[in-house]
């Protein structure tokens, strides 16, 4: 990393939480959001507001798909799938769209989102709101591919999951099946391996581009049996890649259903727990995404160390904005070479 470099990010930075960030804290966490999504229509320097650091060292391939970075944004920020240019172009590895369901949702009642500043965290009861996945298609169809993208689905029913696949897997590199997500009755509960393994097999023989799976965290023994058979499912069934894990259910008064899931800081040991023993279990061949909690270069790097081969953001560019970007890619560059690791080499890159 450049002494340039890494003077120009630590401005990004300090121009979004000085200026930006109070701006959009003041309103409520989804003003804030939809205000931010408005910026993101606007012809700006995206490229450069994100400062990714352009290191070879930081290239790899995951499930086939060639990444210029390992940092990726998680699904949640763009559910419509509408400013996958902007954000390609702020210079993450690769970004999730969504969460999509076959038919459109409005979500749960407002309030949704409780911020926790001290924390660098948030709840989130949203309910997942999405327009449906015929259109999200339309719009993926008319944003130009800032990147690499990844189009996250959810649904209950088998025949759902299979159209909302079908009408979206054509405009994005891989799809993320999320089979963690508290808004559908299925994927915490021992009882639902059978359903999972059924919709691996019924997607087996139509999908041609590669199937990640996103399975929950766990905190228990209970719930890592739970969450590693998920996974043994995944990889049997075919799946390219795992992204370890969605939100952590919790209770909070202040969101309109009396509880939701946390992300942010608050769940970096949790994600690092599960990160390592779901790679413990399943060797080196399967890429693991880390999701959850991740927002400094010790963060990303600590995921790597504990078995990841990419990362996934979401709440850190809340509280950062998108100078995380440039900071996570630059001091990840300068660990990797301090460390000499080759992320090229790492499992799942091939």
């Amino acid at each position: 990393m450049s002494r340039g470099t890494s003077r120009g990010t630590g401005l990004r930075t300090d121009w979004y939480r000085s200026v930006a960030r109070p701006l959009l804290f003041w309103l409520p966490p989804e003003a804030g959001h939809r205000l931010a999504q408005g910026l993101l229509g606007l012809p700006l320097p995206w490229e450069r507001l994100g400062g990714a650091d352009r290191d070879p060292a930081l290239r790899l391939s995951l499930a086939g798909i060639p990444l210029a970075n390992p940092v990726g944004l998680a699904a949640g920020f763009d559910k419509t799938g509408r400013h996958l240019d902007a954000l390609g172009r702020l210079g993450f590895g690769y970004v999730v769209c969504g969460t999509f369901t076959c038919h459109p949702r409005r979500g749960n009642a407002k309030p949704r989102i409780v911020r926790y500043p001290e924390r660098g965290s948030m709840v989130n009861a949203m309910g997942l709101p999405n327009p449906g996945a015929e259109a999200a298609s339309r719009a993926l169809a008319r944003t130009a591919r800032g990147g690499p993208r990844v189009a996250s689905i959810a649904g209950q029913d088998v025949p759902d999951v299979l159209d909302a696949h079908a009408v979206l897997e054509p405009f994005v590199d891989a799809i993320e099946l999320n089979a963690s997500c508290p808004n559908v009755a299925w994927g915490r509960d021992r009882d639902n391996e059978a359903h999972l393994a059924n919709l691996l097999r019924a997607l087996a023989v139509r999908r041609a581009r590669p199937l990640f799976v996103k399975l929950p965290p766990f905190r228990t023994r209970v719930e890592r049996e739970v969450v590693l058979a998920l996974a043994a499912i995944a990889r049997e069934r075919g799946a390219e890649a795992l992204t370890i894990s969605n939100t952590l259910p919790v209770r909070d008064a202040r969101v309109s259903i009396g509880r939701g899931g946390l992300s942010g800081r608050a769940l970096l040991d949790v994600t690092l727990s599960c990160v390592r023993a779901v790679r413990e279990a399943m060797g080196a061949e399967m890429p693991v995404n880390a999701s959850g909690g991740i927002s400094t270069p010790a963060d990303a790097l600590a995921a790597i160390e504990a078995g990841a081969t990419t990362v996934q953001v979401y709440t850190g560019l809340i509280f950062q904005g998108p100078g995380v970007v440039g900071e996570l890619t630059a001091g990840l560059a300068g660990a990797l070479r301090s460390r000499r690791i080759d992320l090229a080499g790492l499992v799942g890159t091939a």
